[in-house]
């Protein structure tokens, strides 16, 4: 089983590095076969990691499960530590990405799109395509909603900002960019359900979710081992509730940020 887990993942570069896949796996499976999801951060009360800094920006994502509407996850963003990656989730969750990126597209659409129609470069109403109990969910491929696809606004990938002070520690209710390696981030991101350590150094954490916990505790229940979700998940809606206090923003107005 630990051969088809790992030739599993491999098949979806979406995530982690082959060299890690096998510990990851065994770790969300180890918590997985404990019994049902019930010693979850949303069932407590919630609290932050990190005392929130009145200076980064925040985001909301409004989830939908099995086709109905489950609540908003608000979410800040470590502007003070990782500001390229925080401003590349910003960007997606405005939709205003043509406005930033204005006449020099910084991407391929043959690349992205396969020559097709252009998909929106925007988290809403893309999947939460991967879900594991105990561990994290998995989001932002916004082109195929695989894990296959999704990419930056700086292009297809751009490079690990910094795995120092609080982009560095992973805890239940961090937001983290999913890769294939190092050097490999592009749009796709997690949230995860519980400490997860063994990640720590290998993907970059740029935020922390403020309010919402019990939705991504909700959205947990319908996951499984393998990945797969029980019921339809989806980002609904993403937007901007506050931009990062004095940074200069691309965007044509402040009428972008508003949910």
């Amino acid at each position: 089983k630990a051969t088809v887990s790992v030739l599993y993942w491999k098949c979806d570069m979406s995530f982690f590095s082959r060299a890690r896949i096998g510990v990851a796996f065994l770790a969300g499976g180890i918590a997985y076969k404990t019994g049902s999801v019930s010693n979850t951060l949303a069932e407590q009360k919630h609290t932050t990691q990190y005392a929130v800094n009145a200076e980064n920006s925040i985001c909301a994502l409004d989830i939908s499960i099995g086709g109905k509407p489950a609540g908003r996850v608000e979410v800040e963003l470590f502007d003070d530590t990782v500001p390229k990656t925080s401003k590349n989730f910003r960007i997606l969750c405005s939709g205003r990405y043509k406005e930033w990126a204005g006449d020099s597209d910084k991407g391929s659409s043959s690349w992205l799109f396969g020559g097709g129609s252009p998909a929106p470069v925007t988290y809403s109403m893309s999947v939460i395509h991967r879900v594991i109990p105990r561990f994290m969910m998995q989001a932002g491929d916004f082109t195929n909603g695989n894990g296959t696809g999704g990419r930056s606004i700086y292009g297809p990938k751009f490079p690990d900002e910094s795995f120092s002070g609080k982009a560095g520690k992973h805890f239940a209710g961090c937001l983290s960019m999913a890769n294939s390696g190092p050097n490999t981030n592009g749009s796709q991101f997690f949230i995860t359900f519980d400490r997860t350590t063994w990640l720590d150094g290998k993907h970059v954490v740029f935020g922390q979710v403020l309010s919402g916990m019990d939705i991504v505790n909700s959205v947990e229940k319908v996951g499984s081992r393998s990945g797969a979700t029980r019921e339809d998940c989806m980002v609904t809606n993403a937007c901007v509730l506050k931009k990062p206090s004095g940074a200069l923003e691309e965007l044509a107005s402040d009428e972008a940020y508003r949910c």
